[in-house]
């Protein structure tokens, strides 16, 4: 592809073939280009087609002195290392001493925990290079000015907090009985909070600022600028839940997203990182694929670690060649828009119904774990294939007792007998992320919009890209608006980002204009961070030279997302619903065929039912009331909904009888 004017973006050695890239411009340029035009400066640029698509994960390096906003590899890497630096405060503060004020031989530390703080382990996408828009720092969470407009600054973290969790040494102080053990976990958090609090008065901390606010399962802190949510492992807690003779369903389903949050969680944080280190350009894979995956409406519909799983398989291929129908993908990517491709091919192309996804980028699973993994894939999924998780996806630590294993770092680094465990060779295989989603009709209609974006940037390639006609991969087109059963609007105070759209994305790369020249070229990435770095308008704080601000600044602000939740919770089995949670001004929902079939009256489940009016059949005399649901689900988004279209009212036809008489 030949074009003017080539924008250099700040990953491109790391991401896009960079080298290369310059090495064929080098040659064009001495063999096959006229020397008037060099010296004219006319002289086009060879260039990667499709290299603007890094344009949404990634910034432009246009100047000797570029944007702080401009590189996302390096926003990645100022949050882990403000994490290191954290995570060394917390253990070097909770080391205890003999205490003799609190009695004899109690021991103490400065932060006042009774017991050291062995590990500090990351969970969050933004500590392994996942995080779409990385977060910046703060000015009222102890970061430092990025230098843009001083007059106002955000009251609200845009994005959710650093995610990372404490681990205690080991100790028989630990309470014996489930409900003394949260109130412990709850404890530790409150006590962690004042020694905190004690510590940047006695000392001075400065790296330390913004508000403080604990809960029973999570502790929300500003340090250098970024929000932290602090959660404590207490293994004790899973060695007791285990050890109950008989659990009831609850014990079970709390044990069970133990091991996801705590064990699983930082498993599944070490196997990507290793990834993404390995593989430069995966990490922007993961996040383009994030975006397009956020652009179709289905967020949260299709988890962020099934995400990087698959784009994970893309660049590791399975070691179980023989025994996978999937065509073997070769050699790795070396460009982001390579891995893109790869990624919705496996997306669009992979047999889900008759075949489970095994990633397994350091061959921690073993012959015989893929033949108990495909035997218990075909019992979970039925003669009829419609049965189980309906992506069925399986990494290293998908096996029951996985909780057992003395580290949680052994998926990205060591050998594969490193996760061996003695005794139990029969392990039970089970989707973690993919248990409950997507869905079906999710899964269906994601393979689909894959397949259509796979064909359309194929096309851009064989038949060059006009402009940004690739951006219509992450669009929703206007004929796919009509097919959803209603719209509903968001108010545009809690939209922050318009740049991320569903519909009218911004996919430019600036260039300098003509008339001023100090112009900076940028692209859709630092106009969205920027953008988000600002904040909500209705929440922006005013800036003054000589006054202190009150530092009440939000850890978390989510409001379409809570909204969302409570749709789904509430209303899900009458509708899907879909939206953008980067840019979320629509929300999109698709009745359920289930929920409009005729069924009997009870009066304990009459809620949003009406009669049925033309044919009985048996005992069913009711069906699902459209209008009764849409008042209830427009009440419940009130406050954040402006505007209701319904397309298919699923109206009750009337009888024949009601026909004349309407007519007459």
């Amino acid at each position: 592809n030949a074009v003017e004017n080539m924008p250099q973006f700040s990953s491109m050695d790391r991401s896009m073939g960079g080298i290369v890239e310059k090495v064929v411009q080098h040659i064009v340029k001495l063999h096959f280009t006229e020397s008037k035009l060099i010296k004219k400066g006319k002289a086009k640029q060879v260039s990667f087609e499709l290299r603007s698509m890094v344009g949404l994960v990634d910034g432009v390096s246009s100047s000797a002195k570029p944007s702080p906003l401009s590189d996302s590899f390096t926003l990645h890497k100022n949050v882990m290392t403000a994490f290191n630096s954290l995570a060394e405060f917390l253990r070097q503060n909770s080391i205890t001493m003999i205490d003799n004020s609190l009695g004899t031989d109690k021991k103490s530390s400065k932060l006042g925990l009774p017991l050291k703080i062995d590990e500090v382990e990351p969970l969050s996408p933004s500590l392994r290079y996942s995080s779409l828009f990385p977060p910046v720092p703060h000015p009222l969470l102890g970061g430092i000015d990025l230098g843009t407009d001083k007059r106002k600054i955000s009251g609200a973290v845009e994005g959710s907090p650093v995610l990372i969790q404490v681990r205690f040494e080991g100790s028989s102080k630990w309470p014996s009985s489930l409900n003394a053990m949260g109130a412990a976990k709850c404890a530790m958090l409150l006590q962690l909070a004042e020694g905190i609090e004690k510590l940047k008065q006695d000392e001075n901390l400065d790296e330390f600022d913004g508000p403080i606010d604990v809960t029973p399962t999570y502790l929300d802190i500003g340090y250098r600028g970024y929000s932290w949510r602090i959660i404590v492992r207490a293994d004790q807690e899973l060695r007791m839940l285990k050890n109950l003779s008989n659990p009831t369903d609850e014990a079970k389903s709390l044990r069970l997203s133990l091991i996801n949050r705590h064990v699983r969680g930082s498993m599944h944080h070490s196997l990507i990182h290793a990834v993404h280190t390995r593989h430069p350009s995966s990490s922007l894979v993961s996040r383009l694929a994030h975006r397009w995956v956020a652009a179709h409406m289905l967020s949260d519909m299709i988890p962020q670690e099934a995400i990087e799983l698959i784009v994970a398989k893309v660049y590791t291929d399975p070691h179980e060649k023989a025994a996978s129908k999937m065509q073997s993908l070769g050699m790795p990517p070396s460009t982001a828009a390579a891995g893109f491709f790869r990624f919705l091919q496996v997306l669009s192309t992979h047999d889900w119904a008759n075949e489970p996804l095994i990633v397994d980028p350091q061959t921690h699973i073993t012959a015989h774990d893929c033949g108990l993994i495909m035997a218990q894939f075909s019992n979970i999924r039925g003669p009829d294939l419609n049965k189980g998780p309906a992506m069925y996806i399986i990494s290293p630590a998908d096996y029951d007792g996985v909780e057992e294993m003395t580290g949680s770092k052994v998926v990205g680094e060591g050998s594969a007998e490193a996760v061996e465990t003695s005794g139990d060779l029969e392990r039970i295989w089970r989707p973690t992320y993919t248990s409950k989603f997507p869905e079906r009709v999710v899964l269906h209609r994601a393979s689909a919009l894959a397949k259509c974006s796979l064909d359309h940037l194929t096309s851009c390639i064989v038949n060059g890209s006009s402009g940004s006609s690739w951006v219509a991969a992450f669009q929703e087109s206007s004929a796919s608006l009509t097919s959803y059963s209603a719209l509903l609007r968001v108010d545009n105070a809690f939209v922050t980002d318009t740049g991320c759209c569903s519909t009218n994305a911004d996919s430019v790369i600036g260039a300098p204009s003509k008339q001023d020249s100090k112009s900076e070229v940028t692209s859709p990435f630092e106009r969205s961070l920027l953008k988000r770095y600002a904040g909500p308008k209705d929440l922006r704080k005013k800036m003054y030279k000589n006054l202190v601000l009150e530092k009440a600044t939000l850890h978390e602000w989510h409001p379409v997302k809570s909204l969302i939740s409570r749709l789904r919770s509430k209303y899900g089995e009458y509708a899907v619903f879909f939206y953008n949670e980067f840019s979320p001004d629509i929300i999109a929902m698709i009745w359920r065929p289930t929920a409009f079939v005729p069924k009997a009256f009870s009066a304990m489940m009459s809620e949003y039912q009406s009669p049925v009016l033309k044919v009985w059949k048996d005992d069913s005399l009711v069906i699902t009331n459209t209008d009764d649901l849409m008042s209830e689900i427009g009440y419940a988004g009130r406050d954040i909904l402006s505007d209701i279209k319904v397309l298919d009212y699923k109206k009750p036809e009337p009888s024949n009888a009601e026909g004349k008489r309407q007519k007459k």
